[in-house]
């Protein structure tokens, strides 16, 4: 029920989100949450405050908050606060992820009442249009400038941002306008979704009865409990195979009859990409078969320059594959059965042979990894292949690629659904995720998680494109990388000063042991970290 009786506009904010099933707000406070704070101390019942002393964690959490289904809400501080969180922001609206982020602004008036200038950086923190910072990276801004704006403001904030394609949204609130008093106003604002029309179900419809050996490419097609459901009903029925069967979530179970790790796209003769916005690197591959699309957005018109073909585009959301008549294509599904349990054996086998190595190779370490069962919550190194996994047991490789999001999504995942966590990461995004600010709150809110480094000694994707843009090279030859490698340090120690566990690994029996170790302290409340020295390769 809508509050009847007037409150400040932080209050008012406050409930709103109370009402809506919001129960915590990550939060980088400054002088423009004074009324934010008063207003809690008031009612202890409005949303939990949770305290994060750096917004790449604080946001990075309310984006892992939004992974474990419930809605993600980060307040920063002005314009410093804003520049420092865009990044997680930029992955969450690429990857279609709900956040709504607040923001306070400096003060506008000089004199006149408690809530005016007061400090010299609310002049030097005042931008001309701070929403403009971050934009091309958000669904939504607005900035309240009257307490009767605020009930419209964050209704429509919540509604644009879980509507599909969801994403980020920017509300600014100024301290004059967050200490006077807003009265409610009543509005329903529901998020909606597309649908997928007639037509494009009847072309659909054609092209899936002609082909006899569809393929089905599919990034984030599992990004919902419904959607997963709908693929995997979907593919077993018609007996295609799944490419990305784990990308950036679980879009088909890897214990599946079609979880196909590759499949040259020449083989094909229709292709059903399921939310993906790059399928395949067009340089690398030529692909001649009819294409459908089914995506709330398929043009993904937030990339300027986008040449994917779309012979038939659907704009839904993946139910429409529930809208689809299929027939099964008997005799290529059981050749993909046949392929994926040849593709089973071989990993097993390779896994064997790697255990036999001195040396520590990624791939391995995601077998050892994947033998926990936890919510692995990956940034790049840990490969999904390696292990079996069901909705919602993985998330990575979030599309914009600013890296340091992992360490603290993965708090916000466990904050949300309460299950055990593993988090992978490089060497080098193990640093961008602040590690000092995730201690910090792992150890204040009581959250316990695991922390896998696959220490490389540097940058591999910038090793890998000097291999790719100078094949013949002396960088290559040489297997010198300047620019792109790390001195070795034990970069995961620090977890000690906040009473975790460390240990370095450098080779297989070290790092079985080391992650046993490190689990067992994490099942007894902990925070642990495992640094494990790996070979340079994926």
């Amino acid at each position: 029920m809508e509050q009847t009786t007037a409150k400040s506009s932080a209050g008012l904010i406050l409930a709103l989100l109370k009402e809506e099933g919001i129960d915590k707000i990550f939060m980088v406070s400054g002088t423009d949450y004074a009324s934010f704070i008063e207003e809690k101390v008031r009612d202890p019942n409005l949303p939990d405050f949770i305290v994060v002393p750096h917004e790449i964690t604080a946001s990075a959490m309310a984006l892992g908050y939004s992974l474990g289904g419930k809605m993600g809400v980060v307040a920063v501080h002005t314009v410093p606060g804003t520049l420092n969180a865009l990044g997680i922001v930029s992955n969450a609206f690429t990857s279609r992820i709900p956040l709504l982020v607040l923001a306070g602004r400096s003060p506008y008036t000089e004199e006149g009442s408690t809530a005016s200038r007061n400090l010299r950086i609310h002049w030097t923190q005042e931008a001309r249009d701070q929403g403009e910072f971050g934009r091309q990276y958000l669904k939504w801004d607005f900035e309240i400038r009257d307490p009767g704006q605020t009930s419209v403001a964050v209704r429509r904030a919540l509604q644009i941002a879980q509507s599909e394609p969801k994403g980020p949204v920017y509300l600014t609130l100024p301290r004059e306008v967050s200490v006077s008093q807003a009265k409610p106003v009543k509005v329903n604002m529901s998020p909606y979704e597309p649908g997928p029309s007639r037509e494009a179900i009847a072309k659909a419809d054609k092209l899936i009865e002609e082909s006899e050996r569809p393929a089905i490419i599919t990034w984030r097609g599992g990004r919902r409990r419904e959607w997963y459901d709908s693929l995997r009903e979907f593919a077993d029925r018609l007996g295609a195979p799944v490419l990305n069967y784990v990308g950036e979530v679980v879009n088909y179970p890897s214990a599946g009859d079609m979880a196909l790790d590759k499949l040259n796209l020449d083989e094909p003769d229709l292709i059903i990409i399921v939310e993906s916005e790059v399928p395949w690197i067009p340089k690398r591959v030529k692909v001649k078969a009819p294409v459908i699309k089914i995506d709330v957005e398929p043009a993904y018109t937030y990339i300027p320059y986008y040449g994917f073909p779309c012979d038939v585009c659907i704009q839904s959301t993946p139910h429409a594959l529930k809208e689809i008549h299929i027939r099964g294509k008997d005799k290529w599904g059981e050749e993909i059965r046949e392929r994926v349990k040849r593709q089973r054996e071989a990993k097993r086998r390779e896994i064997s042979s790697l255990e036999n190595s001195s040396r520590v190779h990624p791939r391995l370490l995601s077998s050892y990894v994947s033998s926990f069962r936890a919510v692995v919550v990956n940034e790049y190194p840990f490969n999904p292949r390696y292990g079996n996994f069901e909705f919602g047991d993985y998330y990575g490789d979030l599309s914009e690629g600013y890296l340091g999001w992992a360490l603290g999504a993965g708090l916000g995942i466990k904050m949300a659904t309460d299950r055990d966590v593993i988090i992978t990461t490089g060497d080098g995004s193990f640093i961008f995720g602040v590690p000092e600010a995730f201690y910090y709150v792992a150890s204040t809110y009581g959250l316990p998680a695991m922390v896998v480094i696959y220490d490389n000694s540097g940058w591999l994707a910038s090793a890998e494109a000097v291999e790719e843009v100078f094949p013949e090279g002396l960088a290559k030859a040489k297997r010198m990388f300047p620019g792109a490698d790390f001195k070795r340090y034990n970069i995961g120690e620090t977890v000690r000063a906040f009473g975790g566990y460390f240990k370095l690994a450098e080779t297989p029996e070290e790092a079985k042991i080391a992650l046993t170790e490190g689990w067992n302290y994490m099942k007894k409340g902990g925070l642990s970290v495992v640094q494990v020295v790996v070979e340079r390769t994926r």
